[in-house]
């Protein structure tokens, strides 16, 4: 396609369309066919074809269905080759993006977006390579927008050709100032970037969010990968205190929950974040929950920090720097760096390692979540390079320190019409460490929440505004379907005159509205120089779908302002001991659980597991007399006595089992031993155990089991056990490490 920065662009065709048309005759001989067969198609054909990468001209070419989950192929020219004669050696690159695949929106654009400009203007010693990572409600517009402007932008800065870095710095700051400036709503949309610049044996890599480059090096027989950029989020300590300076709160789901307390403010690492990273809020307000410091558009975020400066890398290729690769974060959310180095080394061809890439991304989201992220990915190799004298090395990357710009906060309250299109929770686990704790605060205090009487019945309008208030609203995302019923059952419907006060500036508050009908006022006083005045902040109606009260909700704080109505309304509430019921409502097994964490073997186990296993249980009945276990036969299970007594009669060498605890604190009923008979005989009663043996494999002979009255047990089988939960012999160290940090 031709470009006037470049004489075979992918990615994007940088210039106007007028300009293409003008130049069409004299681009036409410098022109590589890289998206379509046929020079006739139009430009919009042209760019869906790019993004959804599905070419079907030469099937052969292709690769096959990414692990049955992707539908689309690279192209036949997917991989190319490109000279670098000032150190006369190549590039050989390929490319893939996959949409991701989301129920609730089937039909949502890929929200990635790339270019691989080669050469990079008129230079042939220069190329260029970025990816661009949307996110929001306008993230594909975003990105599309920053991905045209920003190698315009480069190459028409005075300084690109005598210093790239401050070329680059300027690019991603003018890119910005343009996109805030364009008709794309970009208050809560914007785009990740991070940009490749070669040029002759220095690459310059600018990143402004958490997208990703990474260089392999050899190292002896090894192939280790070196990151050349840093994720920019709140676990880099450096970006966490750069944002609350400038006015950010920085806090987690679990956070804003009330699940864990919001003044700790250590995350650990993002390998371990359980699918709830921290993320940046206005002071007043809960908007707008980006988890990530740095990108190009978010307007809204830009208040509290989140700035478009890059940081830049520069380095040196060397041989010993075989390839390098770029992608969207969809890439390693779940692959770490050294996993991509490892997986690429494994293909001759770039464009396979693309597709194991993207087709083993996409196979773990689907693993650990419902979801997929967009999945963007580019693979450099460096063919034929030599050491400039023999023996010198390359130092390494060296990152170039970045300035970026403190924007005062001028935040208010919460918009509530604005939703948190945020991305990137990390769902590594089932259910978060702090959810598990709150299960496990419940155990011990042994009440269990029950949501409220059907006495709060709706209309089905009712139900469905109420639904369309809270839909995608970051506090009930985690909700099933079963849950957010239960929600809605639970908000009660509260009538309102006008000038009535619905929360006081400074009191405590424990409901959560949302607007049925009426007007409602948000007002706060703030310090004049003539003394304390109130003024209107924000207004609230059920035609924005408007609702408030998050912060009670989360905690019982002093609220930041008062709500006022102002005509006679509805409101519709919801308790913060409701909302935190139907959190913990997922674990329905309550009862269950307490039964498995009084048998002492499993009490080590995690409440996840022993959630797990209560799911695994069957219950069994038994009849006055009957037998549960035979004389000849071994007990193959662990029992619970849910109901009724049970007799067990066996030989006293079973004492000598370290593993039959359960046998030896009972009332002893009979021991004859001193007649020669060494038959024991004890009972156990409702809430005891037996066979806890079993589970270790361990068989006990002569052992006889018979019910007294009607009985009813809960049976868990080693079988089972182990599928859950694996060998009890084998429960690890981590395991029991975390058991510790639960209770």
């Amino acid at each position: 396609m031709g470009c006037v920065y470049s004489r075979s662009c992918i990615g994007q065709v940088c210039i106007p369309r007028e300009a293409r048309i003008k130049q069409v005759e004299n681009a036409r001989g410098a022109e590589i066919d890289v998206f379509s067969p046929a020079k006739s198609e139009g430009q919009d054909d042209q760019v869906q074809e790019l993004n959804q990468l599905s070419f079907g001209r030469d099937t052969e070419a292709g690769i096959k269905r990414l692990s049955r989950v992707s539908a689309q192929f690279l192209p036949p020219d997917g991989g190319r080759t490109v000279r670098v004669p000032s150190e006369n050696y190549e590039l050989r690159y390929s490319f893939l993006s996959q949409r991701g695949y989301y129920p609730d929106a089937l039909d949502k654009a890929n929200q990635d977006s790339f270019c691989i400009h080669t050469p990079f203007g008129t230079d042939p010693n220069d190329h260029f390579l970025g990816v661009f990572d949307g996110h929001g409600e306008y993230g594909a517009e975003c990105s599309q927008f920053v991905k045209r402007k920003l190698c315009e932008n480069l190459l028409r800065g005075s300084r690109f050709h005598v210093d790239p870095v401050e070329a680059c710095h300027a690019a991603f700051l003018t890119t910005n100032s343009q996109l805030h400036a364009d008709s794309i709503d970009d208050s809560m949309s914007g785009t990740t970037a991070i940009t490749i610049l070669v040029r002759g044996r220095t690459i310059y890599v600018a990143n402004a969010g958490d997208s990703r480059a990474v260089v392999a090096q050899r190292r002896g027989k090894d192939l280790v990968a070196v990151d050349l950029s840093i994720d920019q989020t709140p676990f880099r300590t450096d970006e966490l205190e750069r944002v609350k300076l400038c006015g950010a709160r920085v806090l987690t789901l679990d956070q804003i929950e009330g699940l864990k307390n919001p003044d700790v403010q250590s995350w650990g690492t993002e390998e371990d974040d359980e699918g709830d990273p921290p993320r940046l809020w206005v002071q007043n307000g809960m908007y707008p929950g980006t988890a990530f410091t740095r990108s190009v558009g978010d307007s809204i975020a830009e208040t509290i920090g989140v700035v478009a400066n890059p940081e830049i890398v520069v380095m040196e290729l060397t041989p010993d720097y075989p390839f390098f690769v770029i992608a969207s974060d969809g890439v390693f959310e779940f692959l770490s760096s050294q996993t991509v180095v490892d997986m690429v080394a494994l293909h001759k061809d770039p464009r396979d390692a693309c597709a194991a890439i993207v087709a083993e991304s996409y196979r773990l989201w689907l693993q650990y979540e419902t979801r997929t992220d967009d999945i963007t990915i580019i693979v450099v190799h460096v063919n034929g390079l030599n050491n400039v004298m023999e023996g010198t090395t390359s130092p390494g990357p060296t990152m170039i320190p970045s300035t970026p710009q403190v924007v005062e906060l001028t935040g208010s309250e919460s918009p509530a019409t604005m939703s948190m299109n945020s991305r990137n929770q990390r769902v590594r686990h089932d259910v978060s460490r702090a959810r598990l704790r709150a299960i496990e605060s419940s155990l011990e205090s042994g009440n269990v929440w029950l949501p409220s009487s059907p006495a709060h019945r709706k209309t089905w309008e009712e139900e469905a505004h109420i639904e369309r208030a809270l839909h995608d609203h970051f506090l009930f995302r985690k909700l099933t379907d079963s849950q957010c019923q239960v929600l809605l059952d639970c908000m009660q419907r509260v009538e309102v005159q006008a000038g009535d006060i619905v929360v006081q500036q400074g009191g405590e508050g424990d409901c959560f509205f949302v607007v049925g009908n009426g007007e409602f006022e948000v007002f706060a006083t703030q310090e004049e120089k003539h003394g304390e005045v109130p003024r209107v902040l924000q207004r609230y109606t059920a035609e924005k779908l408007s609702c408030f009260g998050e912060l009670a909700l989360m905690n019982n704080k002093p609220l930041q302002a008062s709500v006022r109505c102002v005509t006679g309304g509805t409101l519709w509430t919801l308790k913060r001991e409701d909302f935190r019921g139907i959190l913990m409502s997922e674990f329905s097994n309550l009862s269950s659980l307490k039964l498995l964490r009084s048998v002492d073997l499993l009490s080590r186990l995690t409440i996840l597991q022993l959630s797990q296993i209560a799911n695994s249980l069957s219950e069994i009945s038994y009849s006055d007399g009957q037998s549960i276990v035979e004389q000849h036969d071994c007990v193959s299970a662990l029992y619970i006595i849910q109901k009724g007594r049970v007799r067990i009669e066996f030989d006293v060498d079973a004492l000598l089992s370290p593993n039959v605890g359960s046998l030896k604190c009972d009332y002893l009923i009979e021991n004859n031993e001193e007649h020669g008979n060494r038959g024991v005989l004890v009972e156990k009663s409702e809430g005891s155990y037996f066979g806890e043996w079993a589970l270790f494999g361990e068989k006990i002979s002569q052992l006889a089991v018979c019910a007294v009255g009607d009985v009813v047990c809960s049976v868990l089988t080693k079988d089972r056990f182990d599928i859950v939960a694996g060998p009890l012999t084998k429960i690890s160290l981590e395991d029991q490490k975390y058991v510790c940090y639960i209770v």
